[in-house]
């Protein structure tokens, strides 16, 4: 892990300073050590431009109708859909990796995008309106909200408010991480540990035994 750390250390500055697309980019160049960051945040940049207006419509106009990113209900725990420049060639993703496009195109934007960690799923903010990614980008509320923790979790629809409040951006990455960390252990390779523990170490949260 020792090895990683001065990386790892680096991703977690960037976690921490508001540029939650740029750590994920970061730590995936552990697995893709030739991906060409440069490449992939200009995509980003050219989808930025073309958003027109503000509020979630013109943002879901670019991410999910334009450029058709959505939910992978095919194979939902590859460990693909945690690294962003996979999501953005595949168009598919989890509700994180999806949220952190929303994101990054939202803020260049100059939009107001903020990520909300449902228990099981993950959603966001754009100007205050709470959308669903995975599903299209679709506005949602409280009682569709309730409903995705029952899908995710079983059990009837509940919801605390508290999963609702918008969450700091090191903690997206961080569980951007324990997903790609669950993904890989559920195709049995452990090969990834050093790294995303040495980033969960990093970012101060300690790695799950």
């Amino acid at each position: 892990m020792t090895a990683y750390l001065q990386t790892a250390l680096d991703i977690a500055d960037l976690a921490r300073s508001g540029h939650p697309g740029a750590a994920a980019f970061a730590f995936s160049r552990f697995a893709y050590p030739n991906l060409s960051v440069e490449a992939y945040d200009a995509r980003l940049d050219a989808m930025a431009e073309r958003v027109a207006g503000r509020g979630h419509l013109a943002l879901r106009r670019i991410v999910a109708i334009s450029e058709g990113l959505g939910g992978d209900v095919d194979d939902y725990h590859h460990p693909d859909n945690s690294f962003l420049h996979l999501v953005l060639d595949r168009r598919k993703g989890i509700p994180i990796s999806l949220s952190v496009i929303w994101i990054e195109v939202g803020r260049r934007a100059g939009l107001e995008v903020q990520g909300v960690g449902l228990p099981g799923h993950f959603l966001v903010y754009v100007d205050g309106q709470l959308c669903d990614p995975f599903h299209g980008g679709e506005a949602i509320g409280s009682n569709e909200a309730a409903a995705l923790v029952s899908y995710a979790l079983g059990g009837a629809p509940r919801l605390d408010r508290s999963w609702l409040d918008p969450v700091a951006d090191h903690a997206i990455v961080e569980r951007m991480l324990r997903n790609l960390d669950d993904a890989y252990r559920r195709r049995g390779d452990l090969g990834h540990w050093d790294w995303i523990a040495a980033c969960l170490t990093a970012l101060g949260v300690g790695p799950a035994v």
